[in-house]
């Protein structure tokens, strides 16, 4: 119990960032993500510009409402290509390709 109070307090004190997420606890019935759009508790919002995917939860027997964000594609995190290869974003801007490292139009086998 002490864990999870500890987790929520920090939390509630920080953004946290973990990887290729973050994460916020919010006070009322919405969450902010860092683009500036109000979403409800229960709500998702795919940001395709950012290659981010946001959720926005009620937290149980609280006020509070839980938010995080996560990259997606491109943006997921740490990606390790082959040897000769590299991570390139695709035609959509958040789409992965591997191409080979000397000439990216063509694909890393």
């Amino acid at each position: 119990m002490k864990i999870l109070f500890g987790f929520v307090f920090v939390a509630y004190c920080l953004h946290v960032t973990f990887g290729a997420c973050y994460f916020k606890l919010e006070d009322g019935d919405h969450c902010t993500p860092k683009n500036g759009v109000t979403m409800l508790a229960g709500s998702e919002l795919l940001i395709p510009e950012k290659c981010e995917k946001c959720t926005c939860s009620r937290q149980s027997d609280s006020s509070s409402v839980y938010m995080s964000c996560c990259g997606y594609g491109i943006h997921t995190g740490a990606i390790g290509p082959p040897p000769g290869c590299e991570v390139i974003a695709g035609d959509d801007g958040c789409s992965v390709k591997i191409v080979q490292a000397l000439d990216h139009s063509k694909p890393c086998v």
